[in-house]
């Protein structure tokens, strides 16, 4: 039988360099009143359907998410901050309940405020998408259709009878996002999401600038 080397230190590297890899999201946080509503139904969706997935996160609504070595995420907080400045707040007004046909259950936003955040996210593809597509090349997704997610990796038996109680259904409520918050996660099984930087959306003009911390 012939017998197969394994180079330690090729193994080795390969294990570091995945303790260095995280996944990052780029999120819209909601007013705390929004969010307690959300979270709720997240609730009903956990406690009446099974969606264990369903009340895990708390509400966001996600502009960009990538996996990508923590060395190589510097130039993207830099595009970031520098989008945010230049940013007015974002009034978001929620419509109503809607479905992905991979067993996401979501909150729609109103057609004014989906453009308005399609926008803002072509401003950060802009600023940071040549760094993301060279180091992270088939790990990055911008947002392409604003939503709030309720529950996700649903069954068939699970979205069949949310259908009937939600598809639809109208959600009224709106905010004013103020600031973009960066979060991530190690790729390490159990890990959860921590807050690494937050972006004031300060509405300044082009060409001014200010030195402001990150974390």
């Amino acid at each position: 039988m012939k017998r197969v080397h394994i180079n330690n230190n090729h193994w080795n590297t390969l294990v570091n360099i995945r303790h260095h890899m995280y996944e990052y999201l780029l999120v819209l946080s909601c007013d705390k009143v929004t969010e307690a509503l959300i979270h709720n139904v997240k609730r009903y969706f956990e406690e009446n359907y099974g969606c264990h997935y369903a009340a895990n996160l708390i509400p966001h609504l996600t502009l960009f998410k990538c996996t990508i070595h923590e060395s190589k995420v510097d130039r993207i907080i830099q595009g970031f901050s520098k989008v945010a400045r230049h940013m007015s707040p974002l009034q978001i007004a929620l419509t109503q309940f809607n479905k992905y046909e991979n067993g996401t259950f979501y909150v729609d936003l109103e057609s004014d405020a989906s453009e308005e955040v399609l926008e803002f996210v072509k401003k950060l593809r802009n600023e940071v998408g040549n760094h993301v597509k060279q180091w992270a090349p088939a790990e990055y997704h911008f947002c392409d259709d604003p939503h709030i997610t309720v529950a996700r990796n649903m069954t068939a038996p699970q979205t069949e009878s949310a259908v009937m109680d939600w598809l639809y259904r109208e959600f009224q409520a709106s905010f004013e996002a103020s600031e973009i918050k960066l979060m991530r996660r190690s790729l390490i099984n159990g890990a959860k999401y921590e807050t690494v930087a937050r972006f004031p959306l300060l509405g300044m003009p082009e060409g001014q600038y200010m030195q402001a911390s990150l974390f």
